[in-house]
């Protein structure tokens, strides 16, 4: 449920414990790092007609995962420390409690997530998230890209090692080409999460 007084939100929504592990620890890799910069040192999340997602981006790549939930979420933009924080609360549940419901209660520009009678509050960013969702599309005809077979693209391998962590076990890692010096699509299969990643090719000096 949603509703607006004034300028404040009320939103709620409620999923599961074991998805909504895997889609914060997931998206947390791709924040950025720097809390100089922090609407990028945090993880958009929002939910809406029974899907929750969870977007960050470091400038050089970009991660978007959804799972299914109940309620509302207005976008919320939750800083990277706190994401952390309500990723101990989550695993302090233990690994086996995977159907235990978690609700996310946004009450203006705080943000409590609530399990079993535990919870923790988080005061959300203030500012505006970039405009990502158009480079996550595929392309029309990935095949017809002006990429040639002799082309070389380059990449920071610790920047892509992190897929390992966000796919699921035994699941591959797809590359889908867009073009020359633009960036690369990721495929990721998740356990409970679907995921979409981008990835920007390097410059080579």
């Amino acid at each position: 449920m949603s509703t607006m007084e004034r300028d404040t939100v009320t939103d709620s929504a409620t999923l599961q414990l074991g998805a909504l592990s895997e889609l914060l620890a997931g998206a947390s890799t791709h924040a950025h790092k720097d809390k100089a910069l922090p609407i990028l040192n945090a993880v958009l999340v929002k939910g809406e007609g029974g899907r929750i997602s969870a977007t960050a981006s470091d400038r050089y790549r970009l991660i978007e995962g959804t799972i299914a939930g109940e309620g509302e979420l207005s976008v919320s933009l939750i800083p990277l420390d706190d994401v952390k924080r309500i990723l101990a609360l989550l695993k302090g549940e233990g690994t086996r409690m995977d159907d235990l419901p978690v609700t996310l209660t946004r009450l203006g520009d705080v943000l409590t997530v609530s399990v079993r009678g535990n919870s923790i509050s988080a005061t959300l960013c203030d500012g505006k998230f970039p405009d990502t969702a158009h480079l996550l599309e595929q392309p029309l005809n990935p095949s017809g890209s002006d990429l040639g077979v002799t082309d070389t693209v380059a990449f920071n391998p610790a920047l892509f090692a992190d897929y390992a962590k966000v796919a699921g076990k035994g699941a591959p890692v797809t590359i889908t080409f867009t073009g020359k010096g633009k960036l690369m699509l990721i495929g990721l299969k998740g356990d409970k999460v679907e995921w979409r990643a981008a990835l920007m090719p390097m410059r080579v000096i």
